[in-house]
C-alpha cells in the first residue's frame, strides 16, 4: 500500500495541472478579498469614521473562505476523472494487479490519494483567503478559529464528493464520460440543494405555522372598503400549498442527504433572508432554514398580512444553531463517504480490468 501511495503521490506532485489548480486555489480568494475592500470602500464614501462591527468582520471573513466549497468541486470534477482515466487507457491499473497489489490496494490508493489533494486545494483556498482578508479595511476575524470548524463541516461534505468523484472514475474506463458525469453532479447538486432547502420544513413546524398565520390574519385590522384598492381578502390556510410533489422529493433530499450544506452554509450577498439577528451581514449563531422562512413571509406579504423574526422563533425548528447543524452534517457526510467507498469497492472487486 505505501508504495502504490508514493507512487501516486509522486505523479501527482509532478502533475503541471495540479499547480495550475494551486494557483487557482491561491488566487481566486485573493481577488475576491480585494474586491469586497474596493466595494466596502466605495459604500463607506469620504466617511473616515466608517466602521464595520465584529459580527461583520467575521461575515465577511467567512463570505470569502468558505466560497472554497463552491470553487474546489468544480476543479475537481475535472481533475480526478482525468486523472485516474489516464490510468486505465496507459494500462497503469491493470500492471498494478500485474505486480501483485490487491484491488482493495489499489482502490484505497486513488481514493486516499484525491482525497488528499482536494484538502490540500481546501486549505490553500482557505489560507490564501485568511492572507487576503488580513490585507482590507474589513479586517480578518476568524471568531478565535471557531471559523476553521464550520470549514470543517464544509471540507468532511467535500472529502465525500472527492470520493465519489474518485469511484466513478474508478468503474467507468472512459475519461470523458466519467468527467461530464462529475461535472453534471456538481451541477445537479446546485439544483437539489435548492429544492431541499425549499422544502425543509415538517408537519410539526407548518401545524405551527398555521396557528400563527390564523392568528395574524384574525388580528388584521381593514380601514378600507371593498372599493379601495388596499382591500383584499385573506387566502384561507391551504397545507396543500406546502405538502406536495415538490415535498414529497424535496424534503427526503433533505433529510437523507447534505445536498442543502451549500445553501445554509455559503453566504450569498445577493440574498437576504429574514434573520433572528437585526444586524445586516452577521456572521450568524443560528441558521434559518431559509426557504421555509421566506415561504412565511411570501405568504404573509401576499395576504397583506405581517410577521416578525419573534413569530419565527416560536417555529421550532425554523432555526438551528450552527452547532447542531454542523453535527447533523457531519454525520451525514460520514455515512455518504462510507457508502460511497464501500459500494465502490464492492463493484470495484468485480469489474473486469484486463
Amino acid at each position: 500500500m505505501s508504495e502504490l501511495l508514493k507512487f501516486e503521490y509522486y505523479r501527482i506532485f509532478k502533475s503541471k495541472i495540479i499547480w495550475v489548480m494551486a494557483a487557482i486555489c491561491a488566487a481566486a480568494p485573493v481577488l475576491a478579498a480585494l474586491a469586497l475592500n474596493l466595494i466596502i470602500k466605495e459604500l463607506a464614501g469620504e466617511d473616515v469614521n466608517f466602521d464595520l462591527t465584529s459580527s461583520n468582520e467575521k461575515y465577511f471573513t467567512w463570505f470569502i473562505i468558505s466560497y472554497f466549497y463552491e470553487r474546489v468541486p468544480l476543479i475537481l470534477a475535472l481533475f480526478v476523472p482525468l486523472f485516474i482515466g489516464r490510468d486505465y487507457k496507459d494500462g497503469v491499473i491493470r500492471n498494478k494487479l500485474i505486480a501483485g497489489h490487491t484491488r482493495f490496494e489499489i482502490f484505497t490508493s486513488y481514493v486516499v490519494t484525491q482525497v488528499s489533494v482536494a484538502v490540500v486545494l481546501s486549505a490553500i483556498y482557505i489560507f490564501a483567503g485568511c492572507i487576503g482578508m488580513a490585507f482590507t479595511r474589513v479586517g480578518l476575524n476568524l471568531n478565535h478559529g471557531e471559523m476553521f470548524l464550520r470549514a470543517g463541516t464544509l471540507l468532511l461534505a467535500l472529502i465525500a464528493t472527492t470520493t465519489l468523484f474518485a469511484v466513478i472514475s474508478l468503474l467507468i474506463k472512459s475519461r470523458a464520460g466519467t468527467t461530464v458525469l462529475c461535472i453534471a453532479f456538481i451541477f445537479t447538486l446546485g439544483i437539489f440543494s435548492m429544492l431541499s432547502t425549499n422544502f425543509s420544513y415538517n408537519h410539526k413546524m407548518i401545524d405551527e405555522y398555521r396557528e400563527i398565520y390564523e392568528e395574524n390574519i384574525s388580528n388584521l385590522q381593514f380601514d378600507y372598503g371593498p372599493n379601495s384598492m388596499y382591500y383584499y381578502q385573506p387566502k384561507e390556510f391551504d397545507e396543500s400549498d406546502y405538502f406536495n410533489v415538490g415535498w414529497y422529493i424535496g424534503h427526503p433530499i433533505f433529510l437523507l442527504t447534505d445536498a442543502s450544506l451549500s445553501d445554509e452554509f455559503v453566504p450569498d450577498l445577493q440574498s437576504l433572508v429574514l434573520s433572528a439577528n437585526d444586524e445586516l451581514f452577521s456572521y450568524p449563531k443560528k441558521i434559518a432554514r431559509t426557504a421555509f422562512v421566506d415561504s412565511i413571509y411570501a405568504a404573509f406579504v401576499g395576504n397583506g398580512g405581517y410577521i416578525t423574526a419573534d413569530d419565527l422563533e416560536k417555529i421550532d425548528g425554523a432555526y438551528v444553531k450552527v452547532a447542531d447543524a454542523e453535527l447533523q452534517y457531519n454525520i451525514k457526510s460520514i455515512i455518504w463517504l462510507a457508502i460511497y467507498f464501500g459500494g465502490g469497492y464492492a463493484l470495484f472487486r468485480k469489474k473486469n480490468i484486463f
